[in-house]
């Protein structure tokens, strides 16, 4: 029995010999399809904890009617287009409530030399 499976090796590594071009790409072909799914993978969850880090600690974020997604993005990572902004009176109503432990007020728009500007208050620089 095991000189069958000598013999049967033995055949193995001479129909590889035979076949070099085609046995090299595909090892090389499953090597990097390995690779691959392991940088895929390492980025994702690199992403995944990077945005967890990103948005701890806070709990709501309340902006002018626009879609849900588009006010994170925007607010959060600065993608996308501003929307319309809150009144001041209504940040400082909202900022009043007894169970708000604090408020971050925030306006994107303008540019200046290609950098959006920015109009917020130093509690932006303390949480985030």
């Amino acid at each position: 029995m095991l000189h069958n499976f000598g013999n049967a090796v033995s055949l193995v590594f001479k129909s590889l010999l035979n076949r070099r071009a085609t046995a090299i790409l595909t090892i090389a072909s499953i090597a990097v399809s390995a690779g691959l799914l392991s940088i895929v993978d390492r980025v994702r969850t690199d992403t995944q904890t990077s945005f967890a880090n990103t948005i701890s600690g806070t709990d709501l974020i309340i902006g002018a009617r626009s879609g849900d997604l588009n006010l994170l993005l925007y607010s959060v990572f600065r993608i996308g287009n501003p929307t319309n902004n809150v009144t001041w009176n209504s940040y400082r109503t909202i900022g009043a409530r007894p169970e708000v432990e604090w408020t971050i007020p925030f306006s994107l728009g303008d540019a200046h030399r290609g950098y959006r500007v920015l109009g917020t208050d130093l509690g932006y620089f303390s949480h985030y």
